[in-house]
């Protein structure tokens, strides 16, 4: 039987997984200032850092947008272009992915 001893370093193939995240979608009001019309939530300069690899598991049509924090910006959230939803991201164990 072999036994890994948990002093050595972790082998290439445990540091290259993927972590996986755990998505929550998050009302828009409480990560961004803007203004609600009728269904549409609309705010002002926000800006987008980049593609994540993760897609949106409402729509299934984009890659997420990282946003981080910024002027009218509360909370970092990946956010999809293609059915304007705003999610949290967590690891397995609970912790935000995104630390403000």
């Amino acid at each position: 039987m072999n036994q890994i001893d948990p002093k050595q370093s972790p082998t290439t193939e445990q540091r290259y997984q993927p972590a996986g995240l755990y998505l929550v979608q998050l009302d828009p009001q409480s990560v961004v200032d803007g203004v609600r019309y009728d269904d549409t939530y609309l705010a002002d300069e926000i800006r987008t850092c980049g593609t994540m690899r993760e897609t949106c598991p409402v729509c299934g049509d984009g890659h997420l947008q990282l946003v981080l924090r910024q002027k009218s910006v509360r909370i970092p959230h990946l956010f999809c272009l293609e059915c304007t939803r705003c999610f949290g991201a967590f690891l397995e164990d609970g912790t935000p992915a995104l630390i403000e």
